[in-house]
Parts: C-alpha cells; structure tokens; sequence
C-alpha cells in the first residue's frame, strides 16, 4: 500500500517523503487504514516506498500482490489528476463498502469515479464485485488497463481474449467504442478506439499513443479521427481467412450450423464477403459475424422477393439464439446488432429503411 495511517490518524503518503524524513518514519509506527493492522515501511533504491503488513492475513489491501509496475502507475495517474486540480485521494474506502478503488476523484460535478489501474489479471467474480458496489454508491468505475496487457499485432489489430473485452467502454451512446491503457514504463497513454470485434480474440482498433503529461483528464474519452477504409479493410480480411479455414476446434453448436450449410448446398468458403458487414455491437453475439450474418440471410434475407419487406423484429427473433446474457459493464447503450447489420446492407444497397422497423429489399444477391 502507498500510505498509511499514524496513530493520530493523518494519512502519509510515503513516495511524496524525501529519503531522510522516510528513515525518520521508521521510528514511528504507523497503521493499514482498512484493517488497523501494523504496517512497516519498505524502501530502497529499487522499490517505490511503500507500507506492508508486518504479517501476511486477510486485508482489503493485501489480497494481491502489488507490482513495481502498478504501484509507480498509480502515483504517476495520482499526481497528473492533482496537478489539473481534481480533489484526488489514493486508497480510500468507499462508503458502506470495503471497496478501496486505486484512486477516486470527487469531480466538479459531484460525482465521484473510481479509477481502477488493472495490470493483473481479474477474475469475472470480483470485477463483477467491484462494478456492482461502485454502482450502489453512485461511483462511475473506470477500468485503465496496464500497458503490460496490450498485445497489438499490427497496425489495426490486437489480440483482446474474452477477459479483456470485459473491460470495453462507451460512456455516452455517440462515443466509439474503446480500451483505455496506461503504460508506467514509458508514461504514455493508449486509447484503442473505433474497436471491431471479430468473434475470435484477433480484434480491429486504431491506436492513440500519447504522453500522460500532454493530457487533461476529460481528454482520455473524447473520439479521436477514425480511417474508415483501412479499419474496415482489416476486418474483413480477418473474416476471409475466417471463412477459408475448416472448423476443426469449434464448438458442437458451430459445426451443426455448418452442416446447414452443406444441406443448403454451400461450403463455408462460399460465403460472399460482400454481405459480412463489420457491426460494434458484435459484443452481443457468441459466435463470429461470418455465421450469425449468413444464418440471417439463410432463413430470412434470401427468402424476400424483391421490393418486399421484413420487420426488424422478425430479423432480431431470428438471430436470438446467437446473443449472449451479458456485456461489458461500461456500455450503456443497447445497440441491437441486427440493426446496425440492416443499415450497412442499406449503405450497400441491398435494402431500403423505409421506417424505423422495416425494410425493403432492392437487391437480390445469387448465390443462395
């Protein structure tokens, strides 16, 4: 923990201390602020100064094992949030809680947002603790990733597995969709924004690297320029080489709607990449684009003679079974996926939205 608790009660943040009024400290004894336990000073040329527990027990602020690398993160975003002058305060306790959040600020506002610096891993069972006991104080949560995580594979793409798009954000509804991470190491600023999901951990983004110290607070969530072609165009090479491989590894459930295909007289290689269209809300959906979208066409886009209509309804009953039960807990918006999937066809000129539900087709597409 960076600070503890004199037995008069001041907090003492000890990496703000110069060396001699540290070794000064160490005649004086100080306590954990969570649990009131004794703590010692731990401190050295190579360690940030820091408390620990003179014996290992269970505390709010000992359960995992803080990293060099998290540690100087979280004094890093610590002193640039309070020399914008935001009210600031590291490790403290939330209210009617045993949360301790790395840092919450008290913004202008009123409101008050937690801002957890995430550099390990965390299980689905304490994110989901720490959201739903921010949530019941009225704390918006903001999860910073630790740049330790991001593994960028080119230019457009990163690997992002199921656990990291737990951690995928959209604060207002006209926001992209993005990842925010920090690295310690080099103090710089990563947004991932524009985020396009492929159904696999191989994702699309564009990547904003940035000094902290170039940035103000209200900075890290405002959209920044998005390159349409080349976003688009690395999705959907993912899905043709998606489509070009055999299923030999997925799930019973995939493989018997391949087999669909085969009775309808198709391969998966024949899938036209002219109808997979990249949707954000693909979050929604347990399976790749390439499957719920062409399962769409098989049992009701095909099947609409030209100039006819289909309600939106109809086509969100109909891709129902590929939706998941839960999302990513910072995105407010219930963006229907089918929907956005529409409109792309109506960018391409396959349908015409002629109102809010329904759409008429104007295009017939051969290969089914």
């Amino acid at each position: 923990m960076l600070q503890a608790q004199l037995e008069d009660g001041r907090l003492i943040l000890l990496a703000a201390h110069q060396r001699e009024q540290i070794h000064n400290f160490r005649k004086r004894r100080f306590l954990c602020p969570a649990c009131r336990k004794s703590v010692i000073i731990r401190a050295g040329k190579k360690v940030i100064p820091h408390f620990a527990h003179e014996q290992i027990h269970d505390c709010e602020l000992d359960r995992t094992g803080e990293s060099l690398y998290h540690m100087r993160g979280k004094l890093q975003l610590f002193y640039w949030l309070k020399k914008q002058g935001y009210a600031v305060k590291l490790e403290e306790c939330v209210k009617e809680s045993a949360r301790r959040p790395d840092l919450l600020l008290h913004a202008p506002s009123g409101r008050e947002i937690a801002i957890e610096y995430q550099c390990a891993s965390i299980s689905d069972e304490e994110l989901l603790r720490r959201n739903e006991a921010y949530e019941r104080n009225g704390i918006i949560p903001i999860w910073i990733l630790g740049g330790n995580r991001l593994k960028r594979t080119s230019t457009y793409m990163l690997d992002l597995p199921k656990r990291e798009q737990r951690f995928l954000m959209q604060y207002k509804q006209n926001m992209p969709l993005q990842l925010i991470y920090y690295c310690s190491d080099t103090e710089t600023l990563c947004n991932v924004q524009h985020i396009l999901l492929t159904g696999k951990k191989q994702t699309v983004g564009q990547f904003f690297f940035r000094p902290l110290q170039s940035l103000r607070f209200p900075q890290i969530f405002q959209p920044l320029p998005k390159n349409l072609l080349e976003i688009n165009q690395a999705w959907h090479s993912i899905q043709a080489r998606a489509i070009a491989k055999p299923l030999t590894y997925a799930p019973v459930s995939m493989k018997r709607w391949v087999m669909r295909l085969y009775d309808n007289g198709l391969l998966l290689q024949d899938i036209p990449l002219s109808i997979l269209q990249p949707v954000e809300s693909q979050y929604q959906m347990s399976v790749p684009p390439y499957i719920w979208q062409t399962d769409l066409w098989l049992e009701q886009l095909d099947h609409i003679p030209i100039m006819e209509s289909v309600s939106l309804d109809r086509l969100v009953y109909v891709c129902r079974k590929w939706e998941v039960n839960t999302k990513p807990f910072a995105i407010p918006s219930n963006k229907q996926p089918v929907e956005s999937y529409m409109h792309c066809l109506c960018q391409q000129g396959w349908f015409d939205q002629i109102d809010s539900d329904t759409f008429v087709k104007i295009k017939a597409l051969s290969l089914f």
